[in-house]
């Protein structure tokens, strides 16, 4: 059995971390979590639960420093020492569905793979984060630079919680050199568009389903209270064409 790892970054989520560590314990396709903290002032009661867990699959880290979102995605996937990982945010839910969807795929590592949707919760499930126009839609630098460049699209890319291939994934992120400040209000956008215009891939799968959790500090619920502004559209226009 070819095993995969899920990359947990986190901050300030610790009361949701249970929720979705429960059904990957359970999945022996899995045999390692890596959960990174990014000095939040969560850990001492995250690191508490996870010790009330006490399973061995769980690896935690912690920064020295709070070094941002971006960065720290980038640097709970450089900890896992499978192939292949699920990056996924630490206050959302997958399950055994989800896992089965990876596992019919045939993995290329010039490919990650995105969710054709989040379903919202809790209260009613929001139509904004549904993807099922791209359901297998094989998206590369030509794709996002046509007709379906646009805001649901933008949605997508800024979804993140991907499947991904740890090791070219890494070499493709570690060309860039990012100052914090700047990438961290969009920073998903910016790992899509760094992956897809070094002639990369990303492929919606259908039927992969996760739970997008909204709760006040949820990046959906953040992103909501503005548009995104012409010029970050306009930014990552540019950076695919060039």
């Amino acid at each position: 059995m070819i095993h995969i790892s899920v990359a947990i970054p986190h901050y300030n989520n610790s009361c949701f971390i249970k929720d979705l560590l429960d059904p990957l314990l359970e999945d022996e396709r899995i045999n390692e979590i890596i959960i990174c903290d990014d000095y939040s002032n969560d850990y001492n009661k995250l690191k508490e639960i996870i010790n009330s867990i006490n399973n061995d699959k769980i690896k935690l880290y912690r920064n020295e420093n709070n070094i941002g979102c971006y960065h720290n995605k980038l640097n709970t996937i450089t900890k896992c020492t499978n192939e292949w990982c699920i990056l996924f945010d630490s206050d959302n839910i997958i399950n055994k569905d989800y896992i089965d969807e990876l596992y019919a795929l045939e993995w290329n590592d010039n490919c990650i793979y995105a969710p054709m949707w989040a379903k919202t919760f809790p209260g009613e499930i929001l139509p904004n984060l549904n993807y099922s126009i791209y359901r297998n839609l094989l998206i590369d630098k030509q794709v996002c630079t046509k007709e379906y460049y646009n805001i649901k699209m933008l949605c997508l890319m800024n979804t993140c919680n991907y499947f991904i291939p740890v090791k070219k994934y890494i070499e493709t992120m570690n060309r860039y050199k990012y100052d914090r400040m700047y990438i961290d209000a969009i920073d998903s956008l910016i790992l899509f568009t760094d992956w897809i215009k070094n002639n990369n891939k990303v492929l919606v799968v259908d039927n992969l389903i996760y739970k997008h959790r909204l709760h006040q500090n949820s990046n959906y619920v953040k992103s909501q209270s503005h548009k995104y502004s012409e010029n970050i559209i306009d930014k990552i226009y540019i950076d695919l064409k060039n």
